[in-house]
């Protein structure tokens, strides 16, 4: 199908913060396609402040999420959007381009979804491919692969003085960031061996900045105690521009599988990942300072599931996360740490 030659662009985000990071080079690509036209970048309230940081030459579309498909298509049908790439996978985002009458849908046509995709030029996920390269293909029907392009994402002083003024008083170098929390169970290394790092961290470096989102405060309140008098608890107490601000300020950022993870690579910090259900081939951070830390030798891992489907079938742990985490020793993630502070870490399976 030929490229649209008139109207401006509807690009619908993701609706994840990983995934959204993730885009930002495909967006700046679709920019250029499109220079002059307009493109308006749909996005989730909650996630529009990491693409409006992000510099983009686009609109960003900040919008609430609406239970009726009919009404996101009745907001976005009278702009006369001549073209829509879709970054979401969702049944619903290709049923709000088509409800809306704009004339060509490309997306990846998964399942009953590509009934309502018009653009068949879009391939389906190439195995192994990095999500960022995926969508780069998703905007760009000549992009040949390769290494993909890494999301990069400016700090504002404004986030910056934010932060500086939160750990006022208290932050001392070497500062290590642990962001302990994550939406998926099957992400989310067990807060037990979290606090034990920050034990054993507090001991050994200057800081420990324990972060969390809203709905985390107490499980950043119990990590950071762990570190004692060298621990700064800022549970539910950043918002995103914030939060990247506080990883860019530290020596060390350890995270789990999950958004905050792509958000510290995205600002350049020094990472330590620790993965489980998850494939850091697909989603792991592109970022030449950091590490990732999974679990060898698991015939079911990575998943991709985002609990696990084995817990409480002989599984170390019956409720949550499952072998791949509860097998990663903390020694090995501060050995890692140790490592990565004295700049000579690299990825590793345990």
């Amino acid at each position: 199908m030929s490229a649209p030659r008139g109207g401006p662009i509807y690009a619908r985000a993701p609706d994840h913060l990983g995934d959204v990071v993730m885009a930002i080079p495909a967006l700046h690509r679709l920019a250029e396609r499109y220079q002059g036209r307009g493109v308006d970048v749909w996005c989730h309230s909650a996630l529009a402040p990491v693409l409006e940081t992000a510099a983009l030459p686009v609109d960003v579309m900040a919008f609430r999420r609406s239970a009726a498909v009919w009404k996101e298509a009745a907001r976005i049908r009278d702009v006369g959007y001549e073209a829509s790439y879709l970054f979401t996978p969702s049944f619903s985002t290709a049923a709000v381009a088509c409800m809306a009458g704009i004339p060509i849908r490309r997306g990846t046509r998964a399942g009953i979804r590509g009934l309502l995709l018009n653009d068949r030029s879009v391939r389906p996920e190439v195995p192994g491919e990095h999500r960022v390269s995926s969508y780069m293909r998703l905007v760009d029907p000549e992009w040949k692969g390769g290494s993909p392009p890494p999301p990069r994402l400016p700090i504002r002083e404004r986030a910056l003085e934010q932060f500086r003024q939160l750990v006022a008083g208290r932050f001392e170098r070497p500062a290590v960031g642990i962001f302990p929390g994550a939406n998926a169970p099957a992400s989310r290394w067990p807060e037990g061996k979290f606090t034990a790092l920050a034990g054993i961290l507090g001991q050994e470096v200057g800081t420990v900045v324990v972060f969390g989102g809203p709905k985390q405060e107490v499980l950043a309140a119990r990590v950071a105690a762990g570190a004692k008098e060298r621990g700064i608890d800022l549970g539910g107490r950043t918002n995103l521009g914030v939060l990247a601000a506080g990883f860019s300020e530290c020596d060390l950022v350890i995270t789990n599988d999950g958004g905050p993870m792509h958000l510290a690579a995205a600002v350049g910090a020094s990472i330590i990942a620790i993965f489980g259900a998850g494939d850091p081939v697909r989603t792991g951070p592109l970022n030449l300072r950091a590490r990732v830390i999974r679990q060898s030798g698991l015939p079911c891992s990575p998943c991709g599931r985002s609990r696990c489907p084995r817990r409480g079938r002989g599984t170390l742990l019956p409720e949550a996360q499952g072998e791949c985490l509860e097998l990663i020793p903390v020694e090995a993630v501060v050995e890692a740490a140790r490592q990565q502070l004295k700049g000579t870490g690299a990825s590793s399976d345990v």
